[in-house]
């Protein structure tokens, strides 16, 4: 069973779906926003606000240790395992896994609502508390928060440049808040004409591009071009069913699709930016095993380097299955995953961490 929390179009609107064996297929949505379809007579289970407006929460969740405060067994603490952070709005914990084994080492407790993550060079995991209006910074392995990010709004995920610079993008309203150099009192907001917006992230060039909606539903493509003093409108040559988070593959920027090819297997679209223009090369579809959904939010791509400063496209994403928690794809190539760390949630973001 699951319930399904999204809303848009002129605002969050609040649903919910229960799906049981053996009951009638969901019924397609009609709502211009691309919203998820909802069954005509389920019960709604749990009735919550949520950015993702495309995300599924489990009623049942898998157990987890729980020491009351963070914790790291020592093969996370000393920089040289790779890490898998995953964030669950339902604890408001953030969970620690090997990257290899997919053994759980740690957990960082302490959140309210944490969501989209990103990595900076050093092998920092920053996290995006949606309901708190900020993001925190932690050191690979660590316990204890280095910084906050104090940015307003909805926080929905994160991206740090080759410069050091932390943007943190607000989901509600539509803005996005850049730290210069990573100092947590140097921040500037930046509002653009989309009412709400996704994680935005880096290219290579340091332009930051993210995809959101207008107040009417229709798609709207943010850029903070480099160097820039405003946020700019942008053009698309694809089209993106329902928006996602975006990042820096090493080649491309990933732009998400939550409902790729109007299913809810989740899209990764591959592009370049020319001037205003973001033109697509490509799409990299992650299905779950064939019978369920991905639908993430905010998918990972994993580099041979931490993120910002990788110069050749990754070769893996790790995103969420829902009906085996995590899930690791071979990049771009896309389809089923190769690999699967059964935690049994559904993460609303991830990170993975190559250590210092």
């Amino acid at each position: 069973m699951r319930s399904l929390r999204f809303g848009l179009s002129g605002g969050l609107v609040l649903a919910a779906a229960a799906l049981l064996a053996g009951c009638a297929a969901l019924q397609s949505s009609t709502s211009a926003s691309g919203a998820l379809p909802q069954s005509g007579n389920a019960t709604p289970l749990r009735l919550q606000r949520d950015a993702a407006l495309a995300v599924p929460h489990y009623v049942q969740r898998s157990v987890h240790p729980d020491h009351g405060s963070s914790w790291m067994l020592p093969q996370g603490t000393g920089g040289k395992s790779a890490l898998i952070y995953v964030g669950d709005d339902s604890t408001n914990d953030v969970y620690v896994y090997d990257y290899k084994s997919g053994k759980s080492v740690g957990t960082l407790t302490g959140f309210d609502g944490p969501y989209g993550e990103c990595v900076d060079a050093k092998g920092d995991v920053y996290i995006a508390n949606f309901d708190a209006g900020n993001a925190v910074e932690y050191a690979h392995g660590g316990t204890e928060t280095i910084n906050t990010f104090d940015s307003g709004g909805t926080p929905i995920g994160c991206s740090v440049d080759s410069k050091g610079d932390v943007a943190v993008t607000s989901f509600d309203p539509g803005e996005v808040t850049v730290f210069a150099g990573g100092d947590p009192s140097k921040g500037t907001t930046y509002t653009g004409s989309c009412t709400y917006v996704w994680t935005m992230g880096y290219d290579s060039r340091g332009n930051l591009i993210g995809v959101g909606e207008t107040s009417s539903g229709g798609r709207c493509y943010a850029g903070l071009l480099s160097g820039g003093k405003s946020m700019s409108s942008l053009s698309f040559s694809g089209t993106i069913d329902f928006p996602g988070g975006t990042m820096w593959d090493g080649k491309y920027i990933a732009l998400g699709d939550q409902e790729a090819d109007g299913t809810f297997d989740t899209g990764m679209i591959q592009a370049t930016l020319s001037g205003s223009t973001l033109t697509s090369h490509g799409e990299t579809i992650l299905t779950c095993n064939g019978s369920a959904y991905t639908d993430a939010v905010n998918p990972f791509i994993v580099g041979k380097k931490n993120t910002p400063i990788n110069d050749r496209q990754a070769k893996v994403v790790v995103d969420s299955c829902s009906e085996g928690g995590i899930g690791l794809w071979h990049y771009p190539k896309g389809g089923n995953p190769f690999k699967n760390i059964g935690i049994g949630d559904e993460p609303y973001g991830i990170a993975v961490s190559l250590g210092r």
